[in-house]
């Protein structure tokens, strides 16, 4: 089971690693870290937001391929939470850049930047609707 504090344990985690990454210029070479960090970072934050409003068992797994479409997104999660309508299309986006960036060929810098953007554009909607920066 994962609590509130280790998703933040988590969170924190990748987000060092990536931002690692980004002071070193090693986006584009470790896109497919950069990918799957990325897409772990997001689903964090949204099972901590929906711990957070005890609308989740402690057992709850959000998983990434919860996000493979928007119409299994809405089923998985067939509940009200904040920011749903911003959340679901954006977790949606960031399981396709995972996809992207971790199987087939290398991408260009900027759907590497694409993805982290999307992730950034999620732990802001979620602290500021938790009240806390991570």
């Amino acid at each position: 089971m994962t609590s509130e504090d280790e998703h933040k344990k988590i969170i924190k985690e990748l987000l060092d690693d990536l931002n690692e990454k980004i002071r070193n210029d090693l986006i584009v070479e470790r896109q497919k870290i950069v990918g799957f960090t990325t897409s772990e970072i997001s689903c964090n934050f949204l099972a901590l937001l929906l711990h957070r409003k005890n609308l989740i068992s402690p057992g709850f797994n959000v998983n990434h391929r919860f996000f493979i479409s928007e119409k299994i997104a809405r089923k998985k999660f067939d509940f009200d939470f904040p920011f749903k309508e911003k959340l679901i299309p954006l977790l949606v986006e960031q399981e396709r850049y995972r996809i992207l960036l971790c199987y087939g060929r290398d991408k260009k810098r900027d759907v590497v930047e694409k993805a982290i953007k999307v992730m950034l554009t999620i732990k802001k909607i979620i602290e500021e609707e938790i009240g806390e920066t991570i």
